[in-house]
């Protein structure tokens, strides 16, 4: 069950000063080391080895086993994948890992680590550390990373070294403490994830994220749609679902996006629109008291192939909110705001709609409309 935003953040503006070290409860940590018969019982995933011609097990998991020390799975030259989460791990634990000649996929969640400054691993893809006590990600450096995970650690401002991680992609910053997207992030991102932060501000560099596609920044406190240029010309994909925005010409703002074809606005607190259209109620899920889970990039699955096998390292499919087009009146920038915003209020309810069968032969009979599907959202 997803958490709402904390509280308690600190706010950005003049005389701030740094937050406090945070202090954290834990069960005394003993010395514990991973033995050589431990580990070969956590192979798994027979598969070719980077020769192409022999087989091994290319896959160690040893989690939730209060290991402070995995330097025995040197021994395993062959494995690709590691999945050593809800450990006592820190920096110095992992920084042997860098041995590892062919390891593309390392996830370390839940563990003690403060530092993502990991000696180089030259074949790393994927490197997975949520739920840490990272502050710092400017010393982060793994030419090869294609997607790197941060969510859940207390990261304040995210400043990254574009030359240090030259191919990363998919960026995850979820639950953190960002107060706005300010900061240097690599130029080659496709997909920013930033939800349940404190932001209030988009300042992102544009020109510097102008390959970004998707920006899911869903449970913050954004009241204004500042900031999106034209320089974002391959965004297609934006969440801004449950954040503070109360004005529906805010969404004028982003017909500076050429490419942008899915709005994800659910959950805000829009002025006259009906309240159970800003919410998405009626759709199946909620009747039956499921909790929604969090949609993510449509089709996104990270996977590394190896001898036509192939490892899902990422897995969910959005439910997506299909986007007709956005009214001509949000978009009208010589209508009035209160024309704008009275005038706009049935069209907007009925661009956007959550799916249900019930919902889609409605909007049939009613509107006549047989030529666009509103997915679920």
């Amino acid at each position: 069950m997803e958490e709402e935003p904390g509280e308690g953040k600190p706010f950005a503006g003049e005389g701030v000063t740094a937050p406090p070290t945070p202090h954290f409860v834990v069960e005394e940590i003993k010395e514990k080391k991973l033995t050589f018969e431990e580990a070969s019982q956590c192979l798994n995933t027979l598969g070719k080895d980077e020769s192409g011609v022999r087989y091994a097990y290319l896959m160690i998991t040893a989690t939730d086993r209060k290991l402070t020390d995995v330097s025995t799975i040197l021994n395993f030259k062959h494995v690709l994948f590691l999945d050593l989460s809800g450990n006592y791990l820190n920096l110095e634990g992992l920084q042997v890992l860098s041995g590892m000649p062919f390891l593309i996929y390392l996830n370390s969640d839940r563990n003690i680590v403060e530092s993502a400054a990991l000696n180089p691993i030259y074949y790393l893809q994927v490197l997975i550390l949520n739920r840490n006590r990272i502050t710092e990600t400017c010393d982060i450096n793994q030419p090869m990373l294609d997607n790197l995970e941060l969510s859940d650690n207390l990261i304040y401002t995210a400043q990254f070294d574009s030359e240090r991680l030259e191919n990363l992609k998919v960026l995850n910053l979820k639950g953190n403490h960002l107060i706005d997207l300010s900061g240097t992030y690599p130029s080659s991102i496709e997909s920013l994830y930033v939800a349940q932060n404190d932001i209030t501000k988009i300042n992102m560099d544009c020109y510097g994220l102008r390959n970004l596609k998707i920006l899911h920044m869903r449970q913050n406190n954004v009241r204004k749609l500042d900031g999106f240029t034209e320089e974002l010309e391959n965004l297609t994909y934006l969440n801004v679902r449950g954040n503070k925005i109360t004005k529906i010409r805010q969404f004028r703002k982003l017909n500076t996006l050429p490419k942008l074809d899915t709005l994800i606005l659910l959950e805000n607190p829009l002025y006259g629109v009906p309240e159970e259209a800003v919410k998405g109620e009626g759709s199946p899920k909620e009747e039956e008291g499921e909790e929604e889970e969090e949609p993510e990039a449509e089709g996104e699955e990270i996977a590394v192939a190896i001898d036509k096998m192939r490892l899902p390292l990422l897995r969910g499919r959005p439910q997506r909110l299909a986007k007709k087009k956005i009214s001509d009146q949000i978009f009208e920038e010589d209508s009035s705001e209160e024309e704008t915003e009275m005038a706009t209020t049935t069209d907007f309810t009925t661009d956007y709609t959550t799916e249900t069968e019930g919902d889609r032969e409605e909007t049939t009979e009613e509107e006549g409309e047989d030529d666009t599907t509103n997915e679920e959202f």
